[in-house]
């Protein structure tokens, strides 16, 4: 029987294993730049980890808030060994508790649309839609017409 998932705030040293899990991830991460931005963010945005059996960071989370009223996952990455475990999820409803202490009723996250197909996103795209959230829009302008960009919310009760 699977244990369940640990996450608790992510601390200052969880940092590097962090970005060693996004370079782990070079079909949804592969972007240096904007992976050392991810990074940069744990510092000043709230964030969580999700721990192996070993208490080892098994996946993260980080959140940007836009207002008083909405926010987004920023970045949210799992070890490849650990999908389909639960620390997605788990991850998931921390932010969803994160916004709900906060008074935060509008929950989104950015993810490839399905105007650009891949399968990789396709489980992503399942994975968000299976915890709630719904369809918003699909534009090709924010990351270009080679990435459909699909912006999926959720209400936070």
């Amino acid at each position: 029987m699977t244990q369940p998932v640990r996450v608790r705030p992510l601390e200052p040293g969880d940092v590097d294993a962090c970005r060693r899990l996004l370079a782990r991830l070079p079909d949804w991460f592969g972007i240096e730049e904007t992976n050392r931005e991810y990074i940069a963010g744990l510092d000043h945005r709230p964030s969580a980890v999700a721990l192996a059996e070993n208490d080892a960071v098994g996946g993260f989370v980080s959140i940007e808030q836009h207002g008083p009223g909405s926010a987004e996952i920023h970045v949210v990455a799992v070890d490849p060994d650990r999908h389909r475990r639960g620390a997605g999820t788990a991850l998931v409803a921390w932010t969803e508790q994160w916004c709900r202490n906060e008074g935060v009723r509008w929950l989104h996250v950015k993810t490839r649309g399905p105007s650009t197909p891949d399968a990789g996103y396709e489980r992503t795209r399942l994975f968000y839609l299976a915890r709630g959230f719904e369809p918003l829009f699909e534009t090709l302008e924010l990351w270009g017409p080679q990435d459909a960009a699909l912006i999926l919310v959720k209400r936070i009760d």
